[in-house]
């Protein structure tokens, strides 16, 4: 089985920022309001992004 690179677009690297900044702004947020460290959003994530993309 052969992997092949993945280059995004110009338009897809804008995208992925916009979406990573929500996702930042996001963390930052339930860090604020709630008692949830690093490690709690970084388990959090990962478990997300398991259940969608595997």
């Amino acid at each position: 089985m052969e992997s092949s690179n993945w280059e995004p677009t110009e338009e897809e690297r804008e995208v992925m920022e916009v979406v990573w900044m929500q996702v930042k702004c996001a963390c930052e947020k339930l860090k604020e309001e709630t008692n949830a460290r690093n490690k709690h959003i970084v388990k959090m994530l990962k478990e997300m992004a398991d259940c969608y993309y595997s």
